[in-house]
């Protein structure tokens, strides 16, 4: 949890920094992407060598009903972020096995999106007026100016053989993605494999 709350401060910083050095703003969609990574510096990767992954990214929603399954991303989306992770992974020297294989280290996506409603407030509509015998106000009226969505995507490695005494399974590595989710499905992916890619180039002690 620390280091997930850490992983968050990065993202943080990072956009304040990004906005600093682009005062005028992005000219493109994925200008506003970002890829931040974090891992254990204590520990030899290079002692591992297999992994297991899901078939499915989890969608993060906080509506999860102990009892009933969580929601997922849709395939379209999916298929592409695993292949992503599957491409570097071998190319890094990992073996994809069963989860029932006794894998070195299991890969858990997951993603979250969020969409966010703009209105605007015209400041001339603020004012008093007399309309018969009193004096009244009246609030200046809001209109709606669109709506962008925006998204991160969630890639951790977590070790089972340092499961401890409670039972908690420690991540090794970690990555945000985090970026707007607009525009075409291909260009929503292109962006996925891209920031995958940069994650891993970011990771290279993964590298056997």
């Amino acid at each position: 949890m620390i280091r997930s709350r850490k992983l968050v401060a990065m993202i943080v910083v990072a956009s304040g920094l990004w906005l600093a050095c682009n005062p005028g703003g992005p000219n493109y969609i994925e200008d506003m992407d970002l890829v931040v990574t974090n891992h254990d510096p204590s520990f030899d990767f290079r002692k591992l060598g297999t992994y297991a992954m899901p078939d499915r990214v989890v969608k993060l929603t906080g509506k999860v009903i102990e009892g009933q399954d969580p929601e997922f991303v849709n395939n379209v989306y999916a298929s592409t972020l695993l292949d992503a992770i599957r491409a570097n992974m071998q190319g890094y020297g990992w073996t994809e096995v069963s989860e029932f294989s006794n894998p070195d280290v299991i890969i858990l996506p997951s993603a979250i999106s969020t969409t966010t409603n703009i209105w605007y407030y015209d400041p001339w509509y603020w004012g008093w007026y007399y309309p018969y015998s009193y004096w009244g106000w009246y609030y200046p009226y809001p209109y709606y100016g669109g709506s962008y969505t925006s998204g991160s995507v969630f890639i951790q490695m977590t070790y089972p053989d340092g499961k401890t005494a409670a039972d908690n399974i420690p991540v090794i590595w970690s990555s945000i993605i985090n970026g707007l989710l607009e525009g075409s499905t291909d260009s929503v992916n292109e962006r996925i494999v891209d920031g995958v890619n940069v994650a891993f180039e970011q990771s290279l002690y993964l590298n056997q």
